[in-house]
């Protein structure tokens, strides 16, 4: 795929495809639904360059004369829409590069989705493409709409749209195709409809990637069964943020079934979900969990762009839309802002005295009965330095509810258009706009009207939230010079080149001594003062407990004599094991117990992992990940978003953890990680103590990648993140 998508940037430009000149559909038949419905999209949209029409017996389909190939129509084609079967998919590539064709839409299934002989198919017609010079979108794909520049490269009949700010992108054609027509029932404009389908040479990022470039493309959203690259991605919502532009993905496979249908529709492979959303989230990508949210967030954030610092206030005229509100925002974590000593003395002046003034506020029927009282009110919480975005509950024109609502909010409307902050007029059940509405709506200068109280809530949400994260430094930490030669051919490295590689690098370890011989461990009792823990030290035994290998508790420089013999008698219960020695180091008790690590995942690459729990990690599960490189703001949020981090805050009487040390700790074990690269396999520190001001590693392992074919068979951590390893102490 790598060297596809080279090819595509390097020859010609994928914005060509997105708006060809002149098109020809290959496979056009009367017979065909898909092909009536394709050829009447193009007239209904106003293209305005020519469209032409292939099949191999010619004549008259469609009311147009068709060619026998696309060599015969003599003059320059850009994009070619191939309604064939899949066999017939190979001889038609061939025909179109005769024609000197460069763009195709491939609307055939029955390719990599079905299986071995489909994936073979599938082979064939890429490298095919690539020989001859063609980028293809799909198979197995709809294609695109492009209602900017009215070309309408769609198979089969499309629906009735809207132009606008946001662009749809989805593997799933018939999912792009209900994404689009629900905008338009809620008045929201698209920029581009695309379907990727099986992704052979064009995927869902490349596209988003295209599309962000487009000035008129203000939201993306996107329906991702697989993200195929990530570092692709990654770079896309980096130049995402820069363009201020907001990516609204509905990322699938949170299930193992909707992962597998994932797999048997378009033969992607959905990846680990936990760690997909880390990374979204460390991306600036807002994740939604439903169509409806996908459309009401992108459509929210095409119109407003980001919103400035604040949160969500709230107007009504009944107390009950106060409270589906409130408990609403409270579901969502979206925060309800108390409001300023100012603006409640404003609207204290406005309301009368029986309204509470807070937000969400309840104007009371007395707005319904004095419009102005509404219209003011809006404008006192839009002016809330705490504000950032408003929802105003009222219900919308509709040509049903007669004059009198339109004369209601002929009054209000100066609060919906003359405010610096975002007014969304809000009616609290989700309804289609029909084209009376919209109107109504266009004569009243009301320019943000939306549906669905619980929708608007928590698109709002996301929105303040991408906005949050926009404002954020996240540029990753400066990388030092590059380590890749300190790995060995694989395997594992002993607890105590492991500490010594980690305190080498910055990270605070629990004073230790790697000793080899009963003296040697005596003296370092000496050194290091009681109560002492004795470890074997082998890097072929990885769960030293086990065998009897860690010893606790030794308050005496005899007592760490026998307890050396003891380890080194341990090493003799597993054959063909060899002894390093052992590790003397202070023993600890109390502060609160983590695990820090960084594992390689086969999609993402290196992961950080951050955790409560010590030994007990897998007990407790409460850990947060995020992809390297890492900021500093990165490493925060981690631990704000661990379920039990108000032990780091301090409780019942123990000292708050030094956050500053704690994150400049875990930022040193994500820079070497990183430094290390692709000679790593996984670092784990476990427990990581923290206790006040100290942070130090009590025990810890490094797994290197294996060299060539050979895996060692040393336990390594999961893909994913949950990172295993050796954690005796």
């Amino acid at each position: 795929m790598d060297r596809t998508l080279i090819d595509m940037t390097g020859t010609h430009s994928l914005g060509a495809l997105l708006a060809p000149r002149n098109v020809v559909i290959v496979g056009a038949s009367e017979r065909s639904a898909w092909s009536a419905g394709s050829f009447s999209n193009f007239a209904r949209l106003g293209f305005e360059g020519q469209v032409h029409l292939v099949n191999r017996k010619g004549g008259t389909v469609h009311g147009q004369s068709a060619h026998k190939s696309c060599s015969e129509i003599g003059e320059q084609v850009d994009l070619a829409l191939l309604l064939v079967a899949a066999e017939a998919v190979p001889n038609a590539l061939r025909d179109i590069a005769a024609a000197g064709i460069r763009f195709a839409v491939v609307l055939a299934a029955g390719f990599d989705e079905i299986g071995a002989n489909g994936r073979a198919l599938q082979h064939q017609i890429t490298e095919l493409a690539l020989e001859l010079g063609i980028t293809c979108v799909g198979p197995n794909c709809l294609g695109f709409i492009n209602l900017v520049d009215k070309v309408p490269a769609w198979s089969g009949r499309m629906a009735e749209l809207t132009t606008g700010g946001m662009a749809v992108v989805s593997q799933s054609g018939a999912t792009a195709h209900t994404i689009a027509a629900f905008a338009a029932q809620q008045n929201i404009g698209v920029s581009h409809v695309i379907s990727t389908g099986n992704e052979s040479m064009v995927d869902t990022t490349t596209m988003a990637t295209i599309l962000i470039e487009d000035e008129r493309v203000r939201s993306v959203a996107m329906f991702i069964e697989s993200i195929r690259d990530a570092r692709t991605f990654r770079s896309l919502a980096r130049r995402a943020a820069e363009l201020g532009k907001p990516i609204v993905a509905l990322k699938i496979g949170s299930s193992e079934l909707a992962a597998e249908i994932a797999q048997s529709h378009t033969g992607a492979l959905v990846g680990d979900d936990r760690l997909v959303d880390a990374a979204l989230r460390q991306f600036g990508v807002i994740r939604v969990r439903s169509l409806e949210q996908l459309v009401m967030t992108a459509g929210l954030l095409s119109r407003t762009g980001p919103l400035a610092k604040g949160d969500l206030g709230v107007v009504s005229m009944s107390g009950g839309a106060c409270d589906l509100v409130a408990d609403r925002a409270d579901a969502s974590g979206v925060w309800l802002p108390v409001l300023a000593d100012a603006t409640r003395a404003r609207l204290a002046e406005l309301l009368p005295e029986f309204c509470t003034l807070r937000n969400p506020l309840d104007s009371t029927g007395a707005a319904s009965a004095k419009p102005e009282l509404f219209r003011d009110s809006i404008f006192a919480i839009a002016d809330d330095p705490s504000v950032a975005i408003v929802a105003a509950i009222h219900v919308h024109p509709t040509e049903e509810r007669g004059e009198a609502i339109k004369a209601r909010l002929r009054i209000d409307a100066p609060a919906f258009a003359g405010s610096a902050t975002p007014v969304i007029l809000l009616d609290q059940t989700i309804a289609t706009m029909d084209p009376g509405t919209v109107r109504n709506l266009e004569e009243l200068g009301i320019p943000l009207a939306m549906t669905g109280l619980d929708h608007v809530v928590e698109a709002a949400g996301h929105a303040i939230w991408w906005s949050q994260w926009l404002r954020q430094d996240h540029l990753p930490t400066a990388s030092a010079p590059d380590l890749s030669d300190l790995a060995g051919a694989g395997g594992v490295w002993s607890e105590a080149e492991s500490l010594a590689l980690l305190v080498e690098h910055g990270v605070p370890a629990v004073p230790y001594a790697h000793v080899r011989g009963e003296e040697a461990a005596v003296e370092a009792a000496g050194r290091l003062g009681s109560p002492l823990v004795v470890k074997l030290v082998s890097r072929d035994i990885v769960h030293k407990s086990d065998i009897g290998g860690v010893l606790l508790g030794l308050d005496s420089p005899e007592a760490v004599r026998q307890a050396y013999r003891q380890v080194q008698a341990a090493v003799l219960a597993v054959p063909g094991a060899q002894s390093e020695g052992a590790l003397i180091s202070s023993m600890r008790s109390g502060g609160v117990e983590m695990i820090v690590g960084v594992v390689r995942d086969q999609q993402w690459g290196l992961t950080l992992a951050v955790g409560l729990g010590g030994v007990l990690v897998h007990v407790i599960d409460d850990s947060a990940l995020r992809t390297l490189p890492v900021s500093e703001t990165d490493v925060r949020q981690m631990l704000s978003e661990l379920r039990g981090k108000a032990l780091l805050d301090g409780v019942r009487g123990s000292k708050p953890v030094d956050l500053d040390a704690l994150v400049a700790a875990i930022l040193n074990v994500a820079s070497l990680a990183e430094r290390l690269g692709d000679s790593l396999e996984s670092i784990e520190i476990n427990p990581f103590r923290v206790q006040g001001s100290t942070v130090e590693a009590l025990d810890a392992s490094i797994v290197w990648a294996p060299s060539g074919n050979a895996r060692d068979q040393a336990e390594v951590g999961e893909a994913g993140g949950r990172v295993t390893g050796a954690s005796s102490r």
